[in-house]
């Protein structure tokens, strides 16, 4: 072939060679655009508008003071000690030693609902300071910051796990498919922009939360969490509630105070705090909290599904 027909080929060749790159990186970020795609859509079919927005936003304020309403409610429904709700990960009792025993000892697990918000580099800065672990139940908050602030979360060495995509009981509750979309959605999400894909749930209101009966009827939190054991999910209520969620600003000394009395005497606990932008006096009173868990001999642990379970609801 004459230079003049290798000069002609070498534009075809590069052609050649961007398209494939073009189609390389169109798969690559399918997965990652899928949850933008669905967002747009949703908010271009409901013709959201200025005054949609913001009536939307009062009616998402709204009900986010009914569901922590709720978490308060659960919790002091029930004697919430070591004996009510007690499940450990299936082994063969025989196979227990000494040693085993001591390894385990006292462990406490802290546990953050409803972020990222202002509050999580905060709460992530003091359980980096005290070396401590923590499970974060996040939802569906995608801006580039609540993205920023959840991959930092993951790069801590934190857990991350599913509290739902909206956060709407009137949504999610409907039904078991209702709330496997909007579950799925999130995991959608955070493997897409985190790269993980949480096989731990906690339920907003908890798993046998009252909320859930408008729209799905009293049965709909049973079926729901029995379609999510058999997929392959573990949902985690609490043991100890930490109150701060029993006023939008609970004053600090009642966190902490709340989390003395409510860990007497239990070996295992799964500590229900929130991270969220008004949640303010949670952040201020957590280092008292880690301090005086820390003098009661418990060691720091991070939820995953063979962990210690509390659950309101049993299957």
């Amino acid at each position: 072939m004459g230079k003049e027909g290798r000069t002609k080929r070498w534009p075809l060749i590069a052609g050649g060679a961007v398209i494939v790159s073009a189609v390389g990186i169109i798969c690559f970020s399918a997965a990652s655009d899928q949850w933008k795609l669905e967002r747009s859509a949703a908010l271009n079919a409901a013709g959201v508008g200025g005054h949609q927005a913001a009536a939307m936003k009062n009616r998402g304020a709204s009900v986010e003071k009914e569901a922590e309403a709720e978490e308060e409610r659960v919790t002091s429904q029930f004697s919430l000690n070591h004996r009510f709700g007690y499940s450990q990960p299936s082994f063969d009792s025989k196979r227990i030693t000494r040693q085993y025993t001591i390894r385990q000892g006292k462990v406490a697990y802290l546990t953050f609902d409803d972020g990222p918000s202002r509050s999580t580099e905060s709460i992530l800065h003091i359980l980096s300071k005290y070396a401590v672990p923590a499970t974060f139940f996040v939802t569906g908050k995608t801006s580039e910051e609540n993205i920023k602030q959840l991959k930092l979360i993951a790069e801590k060495g934190h857990a991350i796990g599913n509290h739902t995509f909206s956060h709407d009981y009137s949504r999610i509750y409907a039904s078991v498919q209702a709330f496997k979309a909007d579950m799925e959605k999130l995991n959608r999400f955070l493997k897409a922009e985190v790269g993980v894909s949480p096989d731990i749930i906690r339920f907003p209101g908890g798993s046998n939360n009252r909320l859930s009966w408008k729209t799905g009827g009293r049965s709909v939190m049973k079926a729901i969490a029995r379609e999510m054991s058999n997929n392959g999910y573990s949902y985690f209520d609490w043991n100890v509630s930490s109150t701060d969620a029993a006023a939008a600003v609970q004053p600090k000394e009642d966190i902490v105070q709340a989390v003395k009395s409510n860990s007497e005497g239990k070996d295992k606990i799964i500590v229900l705090m929130h991270d969220m932008d008004r949640k303010t006096t949670t952040v201020e009173a957590l280092p008292e909290v880690i301090e005086y868990l820390k003098d009661q001999g418990y060691r720091f642990d991070r939820l995953h599904k063979e962990s210690f379970k509390f659950q309101f609801l049993k299957l």
